[in-house]
Order: C-alpha cells, then structure tokens, then sequence
C-alpha cells in the first residue's frame, strides 16, 4: 500500500514462521498469560479470598473442624437477658428444650420486685428494728376464722366432695374435719388460691434472679438506713435466692410432669400453691393422686384432700393421737401455735362439738415450708 505506514510486527520468537498465522499465536499466548496473571492476583491480592457457595436453605452453617464453635449473642432465643443465668441453671440441671424457654418467656422482660423485696423487708426489720413484745396475751385464733358460719361452709363442702374426704381417711386416718379446717385456713376451700398478683412461676422466678440490692432497687427506701447494712444484705440475699431457685426448679419439673402452664398456678407470697398450698419442693414428696387419674393437680379437691392428709400422715398422723400429738404435727404444716389452734378449734365445731380453750404459747410466726 503505497503512501501508508505500516506497523512493524514484532520479532517472532524461535519455532514461529511468520505472517497471519504467527500473529494468532501471539495474541492467544498473550491472552493465556493475562489468564494466569489474573488468578494468581485473585488468590493472593488484598488477603482476600473467594466466599464459599450458599448452603441450601434451612441447612446449618456448622464451624470448620477443629474451629471452636462461638456461643450465640445473649438473648438471640428471644428470651430476655434477665432471664439467661436462670435458664442457664435450669439446663445445667438437665431442664431445657422448646418447652422449657416457653415457660420462660412468660415471665416478661422484667422481674418482678415485690417477693425479693417483700421477704428483704420483713428480715431487715425483724432484724433492725424489732417490734417491742406484746402486751397481754397473744391470740388464741386467728381472727374471724372460729365461727359457726365457717364451720357450716367446711361441712358443706364435705358432704359435697364426701368420697374424696373419706378415701382420704381410710388411706391417711386424717378426720374429714382437720382436712377441711384446713383447706379453710390455707385458702377459704380454694376461694382464694393466690394473694399476689403474680403467679408462682413469677414470684419464685423474680427471687431466684435478685441477689443483689439494686434488685429490689424500689424497696430500699422502705427499709430505713439501708445503706448502712449493705454486707448484711450480701450474706441474705443471694441464700434467699438459692432456695427460691430450688422452689423454681421443682416447679419447672412439675410443669412440665403435669403439663401445666404458669397462668394456671396462682400463688401465695412466697410461691405455695394449690388447694392445700403446697411448697414446689414438697409437692413431689407429699402429692398424692386422690382421683386416680394418673395426675397430681393440687387445684382439684380429691388430689388437695389427698396430699395435705399425705403429708399429715408421713409427719406422725395416725388414729387415736392426743390433742397435743394433733397440735405438733399441725405446727410441722405451719410452724404456727395459733395456726394449728385455729384448725383444731374450727375442726370441734365442724365436729358439732364445742371449741376448747386452746394453748396460749407465743407463735413463731414462722410458716414451714409445705
């Protein structure tokens, strides 16, 4: 092509003849080498590697072999981090699982204060600032409760649940009387089955988690002069909580033996529940199925009957005891004089016979653990 430049083909390496074939070669041994470059750049370039291809979906991520495996963020269950060190006892325990945290995000975001701080209160005062002793002679019953009218309720309810109070006394020897005196005392014959708002699950759940002061931050000021008792509040408060872990964990086992759920199980101020108020720890023990029904439901009259007669019975009840025998096994129910008083009085007139002038001993106030 005259009048036109032309560009000079570069030299062709040893074995390559030239013209349009020798170009080809060229072009495709550079593009070959520009390959090669670009993988090596790709695997060592910026320290970055290839991620590795998406698992199918709902297949686990599992770690590398020998790669200690990272424990989920706190609350990644949905389960508030209040609650994790009480789940985390459970579990170690042996109670975990789906049925085990459902029952745990009942309890909400926040404990709840008022038993922790209730029981704080009633011991700090006891300690700090007792009360000075009663004038005159203590009571010999509790109020309003030995009368005619009560007496006519506790035998109306007798002759209303009559077989499971006389199974009761043929397997236990516990007069339907006592047993009914009783269920009177505990709870007006399971009219008033919970004295707090919260249920049992929360109440000895609120415990089990408060072990420190600013865990019932909101009772403090009720209990004056706090700050100069914090070591005291150390040493109490983390065994208070230890028993009521224990009482939580019997309650979870029973749960989830019986297939409850917290919403039905109303308690007393403490976490006692049931007809017959029955510690969590002692139902296990003391329970008894008194409808046969393979269950032991403390809500139901045959299986309250049966239980509170139970425990009366492994504690020394028999046929033909002293009133005085009766009265000391009453007071392992409740570590009360007036409490077991009360109960023998109201059992005379359910009887039809007259209430007798009972002992006049000062009462520990205490209740025992049921």
């Amino acid at each position: 092509m005259t009048g036109s430049a032309r560009k000079k083909e570069p030299h062709a390496p040893a074995g390559f003849s030239g013209g349009r074939s020798a170009r080809a070669r060229w072009r495709a041994a550079g593009l070959v080498c520009c390959m090669v470059l670009c993988i090596l750049a790709a695997a060592c370039g910026g320290g970055h590697t290839a991620s590795p291809p998406a698992l199918p979906v709902g297949q686990p991520q599992l770690p590398a072999r020998g790669q200690p495996q990272e424990a989920p963020p706190a609350g990644e269950s949905g389960l508030p981090s209040v609650w994790l060190p009480l789940a985390e006892k459970l579990a170690a325990d042996g109670l975990s699982g789906p049925r085990v945290e459902a029952l745990l995000l009942t309890l909400g975001d926040t404990p709840t204060q008022s038993p922790m701080g209730r029981k704080m209160r009633e011991l700090y005062l006891r300690k700090f600032f007792p009360r000075p002793p009663a004038q005159g002679a203590p009571p010999r019953y509790y109020k309003g409760v030995v009368s005619e009218g009560n007496a006519r309720l506790c035998r109306d309810f007798v002759e209303a649940h009559r077989e499971d109070f006389e199974r009761a006394e043929k397997t236990y020897a516990v007069p339907p009387a006592i047993a009914a005196a009783l269920l009177f005392v505990e709870t007006r014959l399971g009219t008033v089955l919970g004295d707090v708002p919260e249920n049992a699950f929360q109440t000895l759940a609120g415990m089990a988690v408060s072990r420190t002061v600013e865990d019932i931050a909101d009772w403090l000021p009720r209990m004056p002069e706090y700050e100069k008792h914090l070591d005291w509040f150390a040493e109490v408060m983390p065994r208070r909580a230890d028993w009521a872990y224990r009482e939580v964990r019997a309650l979870t086992e029973y749960m989830l033996r019986e297939n409850a759920e917290p919403e039905s199980l109303p308690g007393s101020i403490y976490g006692a529940v049931g007809l017959c108020q029955f510690m969590p720890s002692n139902i296990a023990v003391y329970g008894a199925d008194g409808d046969a029904d393979g269950r032991v439901d403390l809500l139901t009259v045959p299986d309250a009957v049966a239980s509170l007669a139970n425990y009366l019975a492994r504690h020394g009840w028999k046929a033909g005891l002293s009133r005085q025998a009766q009265h000391g096994i009453l007071m392992k129910y409740n570590k009360s004089v007036v409490y077991a008083n009360t109960i023998l009085a109201l059992a005379d007139l359910v009887e039809g016979r007259a209430a007798p002038t009972p002992s006049a001993k000062k009462t520990s106030g205490k209740a025992a653990k049921r």
